[in-house]
């Protein structure tokens, strides 16, 4: 928003910029445009804010990425196909009944060794396919998917059919809440889902001939089921990957010195899954915009970093905690935060189970205990700023008009009242199409340090008032202007005028009011 207004007060000072006429006079005009205020929270977000002897610090304790159930397993669509056929031709009186025996069929999740799960979403459809000629009773089980200790069982009533048009009915079930006992029949097995039929011909209806070749169907087929708690053996697959998080805001920055206070800080690896595990970082570095790059050192970068399981039971899970500490002494974290890389790169290796199914398949994962990397740390806002430029670019289309009132020449004034210990020099690129300077426009002095004002309020604060004056060189070529960039070079100095650190009080802030002075050319 700042960006915009600062932009429509430069597109009124300059829109109208041309050669004068010789039918002309001149009237001067001062015309107040916008006021507005910035606060570390436009900054930094408020959660992120603490202050400390009355000074803010960055209280960072943020997840960087998780690993999940979902991550390591997933029940794949599944339909199955459960086909009856009798020994033997029979003539059914009505009310035969007909057992299908227990059915196990394999779900195909990969070296993965299911032995439990429970769903938190998705559902089966079930349906039948009646192939006798009366109306016939089904009572579909599947045994092991259970819910509160209840078998799932569903009853369908399919109407007469025969072999080429059987008689159809189906219905849905929401898995929700089911629990899947995936052993098999005899509970020694993994990823096995068991089914079984019983078929009831009509009591009320006409005796029928079953022939062997009449094939009693039912199906059953699962879609997009999520899980929120499985066991078994997760295999041990090594995870290779790098992750990105870019800050744009650092693309800004050209050139200075950016110093920052001694930080320090903790990685943790949280792990809640009852699975051990090893991590490794590979690397962690950052590229800013002019290229260069710093890579993080750290005695644990590079080696592998063992993961103990979580402990508990019955979804009671406490997280075991790998950290790796980061300060001064040994790690190169403030050269790192120093070099204000906006691509920031985190190359890493993650394996579970590492020796091997060592808990006989009872490995637990519930999907409300990921596991985790954290970043925790307390961070001064103590810094210095040596001549650094912060630059940024906007589309800024003008256009002459000869027929109408035009800007002469003038200026562009801010009104400021600075809080933060930081002094800057303003200046306005003016560029064509092809990013080629046409004019450069400059404050004719600085906005002030708070370190060189008065305290008012509690906080120190200072009055600064800046021109930007526009030539009348500037407004005969002001139609090339395409685009501004506008750098801003920021300092930290002490009260004796040296370059040095200094902390961020607690409610800094920056108050402006921006304005034009203008000398208008009339025709007649």
């Amino acid at each position: 928003m700042k960006k915009l207004l600062f932009l429509l007060c430069i597109g009124l000072a300059f829109a109208s910029c041309k050669k004068r006429d010789k039918a002309v006079w001149d009237t001067d005009w001062q015309v107040p445009l916008v006021h507005d205020s910035l606060t570390m929270s436009n900054l930094v977000a408020d959660s992120l804010l603490t202050v400390v002897s009355g000074n803010y610090v960055l209280d960072i304790n943020s997840s960087l990425f998780e690993f999940r159930l979902s991550d390591f397993v997933e029940l794949p669509d599944t339909s199955v196909r459960n086909t009856f056929n009798m020994a033997l031709n029979i003539t059914a009186a009505p009310g035969t009944s007909f057992v299908n025996n227990v059915e196990e069929h394999v779900i195909d999740v990969g070296e993965v060794q299911l032995k439990k799960v429970r769903v938190k979403q998705g559902g089966v459809v079930l349906k039948v396919f009646n192939p006798i000629a009366t109306k016939t009773f089904f009572t579909i089980q599947l045994p092991g998917v259970t819910k509160n200790g209840v078998v799932l069982s569903q009853e369908f009533i399919a109407p007469a059919g025969s072999q080429s048009n059987p008689g159809v009915a189906s219905g849905f079930v929401d898995l929700s809440g089911y629990e899947l006992d995936l052993t098999g029949e005899f509970g020694t097995s993994y990823n096995r889902i068991q089914s079984k039929m019983l078929v009831k011909s009509d009591p009320a209806g006409p005796t029928v001939t079953v022939l062997t070749t009449d094939a009693i169907i039912f199906e059953f087929e699962m879609n997009d089921v999520q899980l929120d708690y499985a066991r078994g053996y997760f295999g041990n697959e090594l995870v290779s990957d790098t992750v990105y998080a870019q800050i744009d805001a650092m693309n800004n920055i050209t050139t200075g010195l950016l110093d920052v206070d001694a930080m320090t800080f903790d990685l943790t690896i949280e792990n809640g899954l009852k699975v051990n595990g090893k991590f490794k970082i590979n690397s962690l570095k950052n590229i800013n915009a002019a290229g260069s790059s710093v890579s993080l050192t750290h005695p644990n970068i590079g080696t592998w970093n063992t993961i103990n399981a979580a402990t508990g039971s019955n979804g009671n899970i406490t997280p075991s905690n790998t950290t790796l500490s980061f300060t001064p002494g040994n790690s190169n974290f403030e050269q790192y935060i120093e070099n204000h890389g906006s691509k920031n790169e985190l190359s890493f290796q993650l394996q579970m189970n590492p020796w091997g199914n060592v808990s006989g398949g009872w490995d637990e994962i519930y999907d409300e205990y990921p596991l985790r990397v954290k970043l925790d740390g307390l961070f001064p806002l103590n810094v210095g700023l040596s001549d650094l430029i912060f630059q940024d670019t906007f589309a800024l289309s003008l256009v002459n008009d000869p027929n109408k009132t035009n800007v002469k020449s003038g200026q562009i004034w801010v009104n400021a009242m600075n809080a933060f210990p930081f002094q800057g020099n303003l200046e306005l690129h003016l560029l064509d199409a092809n990013y080629q300077q046409v004019a450069v426009v400059s404050g004719t002095s600085v906005i002030e340090s708070s370190i060189f004002g008065s305290m008012i309020n509690g906080i120190m604060q200072k009055k600064s008032v800046v021109y930007f004056p526009v030539s009348e060189t500037v407004c005969d070529d002001i139609g090339q202007v395409k685009y501004c960039m506008i750098k801003l070079k920021l300092n930290t100095y002490d009260a004796n005028g040296v370059n040095t650190q200094v902390p961020i009080p607690a409610n800094a802030f920056f108050k402006f009011k921006l304005g034009a002075n203008l000398t208008l050319e009339n025709h007649l």
